[in-house]
């Protein structure tokens, strides 16, 4: 008798007790899973990260190098430095940097300079127009705005501030790395 009476005595859990345990176990198990998911996407996107940033400075250089460049028929130097369609020089546009996204190519076109029409070709080739010659960096586009600064007190200095916007995927996520400058021009 004396043993039922110390059963009645005893405490334990019960069961309202253990669910609740279990679900604050739970909270804290699927708080650990989303940081652990949100860092192996912020990891395996660095390499893809450096990658663009790369890529908006090797643009960027070739927007320096158009400008000291003077080929008459392609790059004319500074009149070259703009979106196409834009620097007009005499009534004819000489902008030679694409308008809006586009893909990025594995190799700059035959005149050298990254983000222009001729990056669609293979460098030995001469293919207006074509596509697929030149493959492209898979998931990776450019954007490059340039656009004049006026400045009237130093007329003989000519500005352009040039912006590109390189987009990539990561995990089916879309991100965006940004450079820009001032290309200068003196008369």
């Amino acid at each position: 008798m004396d043993k039922k009476i110390g059963l009645k005595n005893e405490q334990g859990f019960s069961y309202i007790d253990v669910i609740m345990a279990i679900m604050i176990t739970s909270i804290g198990v699927l708080a650990m899973t989303g940081a652990l998911t949100t860092n192996l996407i912020r990891a395996h996107g660095m390499g893809s990260q450096v990658k663009a940033k790369q890529v908006a400075s090797s643009t960027l250089e070739s927007v320096f190098a158009a400008r000291d460049i003077a080929r008459s028929g392609g790059l004319e130097g500074w009149d070259a430095i703009g979106n196409v369609g834009s620097n007009p020089v005499l009534g004819i546009p000489k902008g030679v940097f694409l308008v809006g996204w586009n893909p990025v190519r594995e190799k700059n076109g035959p005149d050298g300079v990254a983000g222009t029409a001729d990056d669609a070709c293979i460098a030995t080739a001469t293919c207006p127009g074509a596509s697929g010659a030149n493959p492209v960096l898979p998931g990776v586009e450019r954007r490059i705005v340039i656009t004049d600064m006026n400045d009237a007190t130093f007329a003989t200095i000519r500005k352009r501030r040039v912006e590109i916007t390189v987009k990539f995927k990561v995990s089916n996520l879309v991100f965006e790395e940004t450079t820009s400058s001032i290309v200068a021009d003196y008369r």
